[in-house]
């Protein structure tokens, strides 16, 4: 029995061992300063639809800071730091109806603005892209942070999303597209 119980302590392990080397691969592929944080909660005021990470101020967490995660093998933007404390903080994700990026279409580098629609369900809204550029955008295309927001919070090239839908409407001057996150 002991050793039953040793053996599957062993397994246990090595299973945490396997993720905790999986998210310091992707720690350590980033280009970037990064800070590996843990969501220990979810914002109890509801003011944001925020998550609170494991990480504030006396770890190097500043306001405005970007979220980037790691999932099945992919790494994307998911939000941005809008409350810091001393060892913890809260993120604002980008599916949250206060939450703007400024991004651009990866291939084509046609810019716009990136808001969310509130919901974790609802694809996110990329508008101001100009109606001229529509026969250069394509469903499925690759959207990416800009670099161009104030003071440049977000790194250039920082993956959001895909293209799901093209809406041109003839009393608008510019595109507005759905764009499906990368992260869940």
């Amino acid at each position: 029995e002991k050793y039953e119980l040793l053996e599957r302590s062993s397994a246990d392990v090595k299973r945490e061992n396997e993720e905790l080397r999986t998210l310091l691969k992707f720690s350590d592929t980033i280009n970037i300063v990064n800070i590996p944080a843990e969501i220990i909660g979810y914002d109890p005021n509801a003011l944001y639809s925020g998550m609170i990470i494991n990480r504030g101020a006396k770890h190097g967490i500043r306001k405005d800071m970007p979220v980037i995660a790691f999932q099945n093998g992919n790494m994307a933007l998911v939000g941005k730091i809008v409350q810091v404390g001393r060892t913890a903080s809260m993120i604002i994700p980008i599916f949250d109806y206060k939450c703007f990026i400024a991004a651009k279409t990866d291939f084509a580098k046609h810019r716009g603005i990136i808001n969310g629609q509130g919901s974790a369900d609802s694809p996110l809204i990329m508008k101001y892209i100009k109606k001229r550029v529509a026969d250069d955008i394509k469903v499925g295309d690759k959207i990416v942070t800009s670099g161009f927001d104030d003071a440049s919070l977000f790194p250039k090239n920082i993956p959001i999303g895909f293209v799901s839908k093209i809406k041109i409407q003839d009393y608008e001057t510019s595109l507005e597209l759905s764009v499906d996150p990368i992260i869940d």
